[in-house]
């Protein structure tokens, strides 16, 4: 449900729970319903304290009308300029790791600390649900340590590495799991490259534009505007160069291992609830082993399923852009083949580049061509899983429905 689209936007409208900030909203409370990147979120909690300048919100996306609590995001807002305390959090806190903040004498507990508690709250009331962290510059560095503390995906933007706020069993988890980690920056970003050390846990992407020296510092390199994505999956979208090879193959193993992460966890819940059966009633009954094995089946069905549609989204969005590309192309020589003779029309123009070996079929028409060609059979291909999986899925009901009362329990809504 969640995109790196939304969570780019969560990540901007948290700062508007700061009653410092240009863009304070007053109506951003417990309750209020805000679209962003075409997702409806509802506002579970929000916290801001004024002591320490920490502002943090936990949401839920909107499904079939109400907020789906099994999918919970917790985004903590960045540095507010204007406000001290933040300035004094850079320093302190994401510099030195410091769990308390010094304000000229007046000593309050750190962001990191209240960040803390507000986790630890979100998690006490939904106990149930898939947690992830977001947030922008400080608000990442937060969300990425609360991440690490309670083994918890996070998805964020331009964050100085969090290791001086970290335990060191939250550097562990994240060191054994950096695929749940997808810290976003821009190459040129000053203020999100603060720290050399933490480089392996960020996807560092050349952003293919050009600023000035202060757009390094808190300027445009920094901004989350700067971030583009597909407009239909949500997909950040990361320029095809040299240099972003690396961040490419970095993306993908994230997400393979997020995958494998979720499936795990999912089955190590199933195998924790299957022996807590046992222990209750001696053994399993012929139903709830039926109820148990099938529900298992649906469950790595769908993660399969998540897998299939990912990545043809992501081959889709690829190829389409690779299109893009071949007509850029063809312009670019239809454009300089105007400049071999202004007295030319354009189908003697088009008859000159051609004599060269440079035409529209070669280089804009068959690309397209063969492109659109493998989209279909990602479709189909895509198609046939969705026919499997239904048939599959009517199988595994048919099963569960020996016993309804308990299919009820355990069924994945």
């Amino acid at each position: 449900m969640n995109t790196e689209n939304s969570y780019n936007r969560l990540s901007d409208r948290v700062y508007w729970l700061d009653p410092k900030h240009e863009k304070y909203d007053p109506t951003m409370k417990k309750g209020a319903i805000r679209k962003l990147a075409g997702i409806e979120y509802e506002i579970l909690e929000t916290k801001n304290e004024p002591k320490n300048g920490m502002q943090a919100m936990a949401v839920a996306p909107i499904v079939n009308g109400k907020a789906d609590t099994s999918q919970v995001v917790i985004a903590y807002a960045g540095t507010n300029s204007s406000d001290k305390a933040d300035i004094a959090t850079d320093i302190q806190t994401v510099g030195r790791g410091s769990e308390t903040l010094d304000r000229l004498g007046y000593i309050v507990e750190a962001q990191s600390v209240t960040a803390q508690r507000f986790a630890d709250t979100i998690r006490n009331q939904y106990p149930f649900a898939s947690i992830t962290t977001t947030g922008h510059s400080l608000g990442e560095s937060l969300a990425f340590f609360i991440a690490a503390e309670n083994k918890w995906m996070n998805v964020g933007f331009n964050g100085p590495y969090a290791g001086s706020m970290m335990s060191k069993d939250g550097k562990k988890w994240a060191e054994d799991n950096p695929g749940l980690f997808y810290n976003y920056r821009n190459k040129k970003d000053a203020i999100g490259g603060l720290r050399v050390t933490g480089r392996d846990f960020a996807i560092i992407i050349d952003m293919e534009k050009d600023g000035k020296l202060a757009d390094r510092f808190g300027g445009a390199y920094h901004s989350l505007a700067t971030w583009q994505f597909d407009k239909k999956t949500g997909r950040l979208l990361i320029p095809d160069n040299a240099f972003n090879v690396k961040a490419i193959k970095k993306r993908a193993g994230n997400d393979k291992q997020q995958l494998l992460g979720i499936l795990n966890s999912t089955k190590a819940w199933m195998k924790a609830l299957r022996d807590k059966l046992k222990k209750s009633g001696g053994g399993l009954s012929v139903n709830e082993t039926i109820v148990l094995d099938n529900s298992e089946a649906l469950l790595v069905l769908n993660a399969q399923m998540s897998t299939v549609h990912a990545t043809f989204l992501e081959v889709e969005s690829f190829l389409r852009r690779q299109t893009e590309k071949a007509e850029q192309s063809w312009q670019t020589s239809l454009n300089a083949g105007r400049t071999l003779g202004p007295d030319l029309s354009e189908p003697e123009v088009q008859d000159a580049l051609e004599s060269m070996g440079v035409s529209k079929s070669i280089i804009s028409d068959q690309p397209k061509e063969r492109n659109e060609s493998k989209i279909a059979k990602c479709k189909e291909i895509a198609s046939s899983c969705d026919s499997l999986k239904s048939e599959i899925l009517g199988s595994i009901e048919k099963l569960l429905s020996i016993d309804q009362q308990l299919a009820k329990q355990f069924q994945p809504e």
